[in-house]
């Protein structure tokens, strides 16, 4: 993935996903709490997500325990599959967390020494995403206190929609920098 097709999948992300929050505010927070507690969408989005970390798995080199591959493999999906049946609480915000440190993964091999300014703007992106990741991976709950805390006012939703809306323009423009 290069630097500009980086900016351009993040920069349109942010502003669908602000316009989501700032416009259609009452439609997202029900979206919201029940994307929490679906069966359907915990089965999706950690079954998504543990595929692409044992894709990862598959291509660890030597250095990286490489020679343990296949064992790594069989141990995280059994690991995987234990946590679909057995653990069915926030394993929507767990996949979701795991998602988002794989993605801020490849944003950053992406815009790895790339000699332009704007890469900046996506590293600070990709770090958000990395301790948003770390914080709801680790505290799952925190994924429903951060939604009762977004939508305790309307206004609150409204400014975070509004302030990922111009952080993804901002992203955007970076394209013509």
């Amino acid at each position: 993935m290069s630097l500009k097709l980086a900016a351009f999948s993040v920069g349109t992300v942010l502003v669908l996903c602000g316009s989501f929050f700032a416009f259609r505010t009452r439609y997202c927070e029900s979206f919201l709490r029940k994307f929490l507690r679906s069966s359907l969408a915990n089965t999706a989005i950690f079954s998504l997500a543990g595929i692409w970390f044992l894709g990862h798995v598959l291509t660890l080199g030597e250095s990286d325990f490489g020679q343990y591959k296949y064992l790594f493999f069989v141990f995280f999906s059994t690991m995987m599959l234990i946590a679909l049946v057995k653990i069915r609480d926030f394993l929507c915000v767990r996949g979701t967390a795991i998602l988002a440190l794989l993605t801020a993964n490849e944003l950053l091999q992406a815009i790895f020494m790339d000699p332009h300014q704007s890469r900046l703007i996506l590293v600070i992106f990709a770090y958000i995403v990395i301790i948003a990741g770390m914080l709801f991976g680790g505290w799952p709950y925190k994924g429903r206190d951060f939604v009762d805390f977004l939508f305790f006012h309307p206004a609150r939703s409204r400014r975070f929609g509004l302030l990922t809306m111009c952080y993804g323009v901002l992203t955007l423009t970076t394209l013509f920098w």
